[in-house]
């Protein structure tokens, strides 16, 4: 763990002169042993490589000289969350600070933008921005660059360019996914903010969050994830410096142009109450922001109309400090708060740090929204997980209305279950979660991800379970569907086990066919569980459910993640045929199909009955079969369905299955 301590005289003045031996640093009460010391000066000299602690000798390479002043640099993220009145205020706090206090050793991130100290990429920068929020009023935006002194940019040597170079490129990658992701978990804002603290854990050095926002909304889901944020920003050197840009304007009855009004405060005690209530949801916004703050060791600017004093206090805050590493001489992790404590021998002078950081916490012992972090977090990084090994199966179908679906089913085998057990069996809860992201199609510029998440629970008598678990194809199969458009998608189900916190995940780059007007067909379904229509509505579907493409002709298929049946099992098929024609689809053809035993064509197709359902107004034949196994040997087969065609090349969609032999008891 490294902490950062600035010491001050009783003037606030930086003290510079401090050695190893004058700190004394604590966690939890119980001294630590400083195993690294450094002090970081406010300016570093462009030729120079930095102070570095006593005993340690100056880098031999170029490179390692560039990582060293990289190490001792200050890397500052602004970012903005204000109104739109706020902006030319805002930019203008910020262009001050570029002109003025820009220095060697500092290198700023506007939105997400690379890090550069270089002040004409940043006026460029800057004046994009304000333009991109202005709508380009007034023909043009607020900054002059073509004033910009391009010889007062700040130079460094090619080392330091290259490193920073890749590391901003990594960077740009992750602020490219937390955009993409922030649409569908703005539940928490605090999710944002951690996944920020992250991607600026690639840069070595300090980093600040220059954030104006007009408030931070606390509740008991954010204290939770507060003390994540707060351990990933103490193991990163993030801290946040935030100020609130709702400012001291005074609020006219009812509301102004961006708050919520009520007409009845503009009399009697309603109008009192609504001040009151105005009030307290401001108040409620402020104290976001300073925990935001206090809880990552920055600083917090309320109550004032001066956009640019936050950065008065970065740029006293942003050097000239110590920097202490130690190792913590506690390893358990039970979420516990490690206070920190640090100290001079030196009287008569201050010293300020980060207050702590909490331990990772069991997974029994997290909260619901720090549970739903850790989805979060294992859906949107490519991380595989394989505490749970899982399979997973999906097809395609189209709608009455010919929009795509993906029908999918994720299976479990029951001797990988972490059921627990209970008076009436074992039982299994778990959280399914799946993500399609467009962003590798070119042509879905600016979709945003689609995400399903469901739940799965059941209880297992324990001889059931027992009988299961010794079944190499007893997979219990938890099946959903989502709405897609054509195009392609990075597609990943996440997994867990809501008592242990066990995660599993699949991952895959799949495409979903675009057919509008010419012969398509959907994905030829195999299963073995089908259900009476009337049986499985009895069963509660959320509200305003998508259409199920799976239910036909008073049936509803099942999904399987897995296609293995036995000797004796029915295998049900499920496929539509989409644009067939007037012809077709007025006299419809019943299905083609043939069937495959390894190379070898089965003669003799062991169907059990067929049904072909047109449907005029979709445009589509759905066509339903089931297939006989009793005398099939056991092996790898593949069925295969012929589209009805005028073309003499007949499209065929197939499906490849296995049959195992069925126990004798």
């Amino acid at each position: 763990m490294e902490v950062e301590a600035r010491v001050t005289d009783g003037k606030g003045r930086a003290v510079a002169d401090l050695k190893k031996e004058d700190f004394e640093l604590f966690e939890n009460g119980r001294r630590q042993s400083v195993a690294t010391f450094e002090f970081v000066p406010g300016t570093i000299p462009p030729e120079s490589p930095g102070e570095v602690a006593a005993g340690v000798p100056l880098p031999e390479t170029p490179r390692a000289a560039a990582r060293g002043d990289l190490r001792r640099s200050s890397f500052i993220y602004i970012a903005t969350r204000g109104r739109r009145e706020d902006r030319l205020p805002i930019f203008n706090a910020v262009k001050n600070f570029i002109d003025e206090n820009l220095r060697p050793g500092v290198f700023v991130s506007l939105e997400g933008s690379a890090f550069t100290s270089r002040k004409s990429d940043l006026y460029r920068e800057l004046d994009e921005m304000l333009n991109r929020g202005s709508g380009r009023a007034n023909g043009g935006g607020f900054v002059d660059t073509l004033a910009v002194d391009l010889a007062r940019d700040i130079e460094y040597d090619g080392e330091i360019d290259q490193l920073l170079a890749e590391a901003n490129a990594e960077f740009g990658e992750q602020i490219e996914e937390i955009g993409d992701r922030a649409a569908f978990y703005r539940r928490l804002r605090m999710y944002e903010y951690i996944d920020l603290i992250r991607a600026l854990g690639i840069y070595p050095g300090q980093k600040l969050v220059v954030l104006f926002a007009s408030g931070l909304p606390v509740d008991e889901e954010n204290l939770d994830i507060m003390k994540v944020l707060e351990d990933e920003a103490m193991r990163a050197r993030v801290r946040f410096y935030v100020s609130d840009v709702g400012r001291l304007s005074a609020m006219p009855p009812g509301g102004d142009a961006e708050s919520k009004g009520n007409f009845d405060s503009l009399f009697g005690d309603a109008l009192n109450n609504g001040f009151a209530a105005a009030a307290q949801q401001r108040q409620d916004n402020q104290d976001g922001l300073f925990e935001l703050a206090r809880r990552t060791g920055g600083r917090a600017v309320l109550n004032s109309n001066d956009f640019g004093e936050v950065f008065d206090v970065v740029n006293r805050e942003s050097g000239d400090y110590y920097l202490l590493g130690y190792y913590p001489q506690d390893s358990e992790q039970r979420g516990r708060l490690r206070r920190l404590r640090v100290q001079v021998k030196r009287k008569g002078l201050k010293v300020s740090h980060q207050r702590g950081y909490y331990e990772e916490r069991p997974f029994e012992r997290m909260s619901q929204s720090e549970r739903n972090l850790r989805i979060h977090q294992a859906l949107l990084f490519d991380t595989p997980y394989t505490d749970l090994p899982i399979q997973v199966g999906y097809e395609y179908f189209r709608d009455s209305k010919g929009l795509p679906t993906l029908a999918y089913s994720v299976g479990l085998h029951t001797s990988d279950l972490p059921a627990a057990a209970t008076k009436k069996g074992r039982t299994l809860k778990l959280t399914i979660v799946a993500r399609a992201d467009p962003g590798r199609d070119e042509r879905a510029p600016g979709r945003q991800p689609f995400v399903d998440e469901g739940s799965f629970q059941m209880t297992l008598p324990d001889a059931q379970f027992e009988k299961l678990s010794s079944d190499p194809i007893a997979f219990l199969h938890y099946g959903s569907q989502m709405p897609l458009e054509p195009g392609l998608y990075d597609w990943k189900v996440i997994v867990r086990d809501d008592g242990s916190g066990a995660l599993g995940s699949f991952q895959t780059l799949l495409r979903i066919p675009e057919i509008t007007g010419a012969l398509g067909a959907s994905s030829l379904l195999l299963t073995g569980r089908i259900e009476d229509t009337a049986a499985a509505k009895q069963k509660k579907n959320p509200k305003n459910a998508p259409e199920d493409v799976l239910e036909v002709a008073g049936s509803r298929f099942y999904t399987s993640a897995q296609r293995v049946f036995r000797t004796g099992d029915a295998i049900y098929l499920l496929y539509d045929v989409y644009n067939p024609g007037e012809p077709s689809l007025a006299d419809p053809p019943g299905p083609k199909l043939a069937l495959y035993y390894e190379r070898e064509r089965v003669e003799r197709l062991p169907a059990k009955g067929y049904q072909t359902v047109p449907q005029p107004d979709s445009s589509r034949i759905r066509y339903l079969a089931a297939l006989a196994t009793d005398d099939l040997a056991p092996g790898n087969y593949t069925v295969a369905a012929m589209l009805p065609s005028v073309s003499p090349t007949h499209p065929v969609i197939y499906r490849k299955f296995e049959i195992v032999a069925a126990d004798r008891d």
